[in-house]
């Protein structure tokens, strides 16, 4: 892969922020109005990388991530969340591409994937009752507790500027939670996925909530996921 290439796709993001003893973030910018967008990373039992939704980062940053390890397993998450896998491919040949089953053909347009995610060590892969089997959960140790990672099913992104009020309203995104046009897409049982939620908010072990889009939940994320449920 060119440098060109690979620069083509890097859009403004953030820094390299650690989360947890084994989890990370960086927060990138969709192409046009800038709409937040997280890549998750998590540092695997063998030192490898499992990398959740990938954002193309500048040079700096990515001499960071390799720092902590070396690119292992290529998450994506959702076939609407493919933007920069295949710029990660080439520059990584090595990366395993896993993605969920429901969407394997859709993101198959688009780099080859070499099986679903539900076959990665040490990742336990949550289908999600009530949702369409577009996307799923993750659950990883986090180093302290473990982590749910998500997609597009929990949302929570702040009204920074504007535009994102602007955008918030439009798709339905108020507070934590399923946005409105989440639930189209989505979601097939309220009360299903509320359960589920409810469930997760009560295993003593959670630490954190990561999301693709919106602030992760780092301190006491029982009440949110109750939260989220009781707006289903």
């Amino acid at each position: 892969m060119t440098g060109g290439a690979w620069a083509e796709h890097v859009l403004p993001h953030g820094p390299l922020t650690q989360l947890a003893p084994r989890v990370w973030q960086v927060t990138g910018q969709t192409p046009g109005f800038g709409f937040p967008r997280n890549m998750t990373l998590w540092r695997m039992d063998d030192g490898g990388l499992w990398v959740h939704s990938a954002v193309a980062c500048d040079a700096t940053t990515m001499a960071e991530i390799e720092a902590l390890g070396p690119p292992a397993v290529l998450v994506v998450p959702a076939n609407v969340h493919r933007l920069d896998a295949a710029v990660w491919k080439a520059r990584y040949p090595a990366l395993r591409v896993v993605c969920p089953a429901g969407v394997q053909e859709a993101v198959a347009r688009a780099l080859p994937v070499d099986s679903t995610d539900a076959d990665v060590p040490g990742v336990l892969t949550h289908a999600l009752p009530g949702v369409r089997p577009l996307e799923n959960a993750y659950q990883v140790d986090a180093g302290a507790g473990h982590a749910l990672v998500f997609c597009d099913a929990l949302f929570n992104v702040r009204p920074t500027r504007w535009v994102l009020a602007l955008v918030l309203f439009l798709i339905g995104g108020r507070g934590f939670g399923m946005t409105r046009v989440a639930r189209w897409r989505l979601l097939r049982s309220g009360p299903a996925f509320a359960a589920w939620l409810r469930a997760r908010a009560m295993e003593p072990t959670l630490a954190l909530l990561c999301l693709c889009h919106g602030d992760a939940v780092l301190r006491d994320p029982a009440p949110k996921l109750r939260e989220a449920a009781a707006k289903l």
